[in-house]
């Protein structure tokens, strides 16, 4: 009996159908590894992608900061008179533009070294006389 089931193992085995089947599981593994890999560089490309722009708009939220500030030198100096709320938006963009030239010294400072000055001056000046 041993005989017999050896040689219908051997059929079995010896069957196109099953090395075909053998051969379809293999293909399809390796196409599936690879498919996975094309989706883990897609993946690291848009991740790129996004790190490259969460970059941009940091660099434009200091610009505009630093426009803000400019603008608002200009107009103390102009003797407009703004709110203490204005002030304080205008805080937070000098708060803003100095902690990216913190961590970016490569980016230009010298723009509003003054004007943050001077709108702190003003606004603590302004405080003390009770005008804000």
């Amino acid at each position: 009996m041993s005989d017999v089931a050896i040689a219908i193992l051997l059929a079995i085995i010896g069957s196109t159908s099953i090395w075909q089947f053998v051969s379809f599981l293999i293909d399809r593994y390796d196409r599936r590894k690879k498919s996975n890999e094309d989706i883990m560089k897609e993946i690291e490309i848009v991740s790129n992608k996004v790190d490259d722009l969460s970059v941009k708009v940091d660099k434009n939220q200091a610009i505009l900061a630093r426009t803000h500030i400019l603008r608002f030198s200009d107009e103390l100096k102009n003797n407009i008179i703004h709110s203490e709320e204005y002030f304080r938006q205008q805080l937070d963009d000098c708060d803003t533009y100095e902690k990216y030239c913190e961590t970016h010294p490569e980016f230009i400072n010298s723009y509003t070294q003054m004007a943050n000055k001077h709108i702190k001056e003003t606004y603590q000046k302004l405080l003390s006389e009770h005008k804000l």
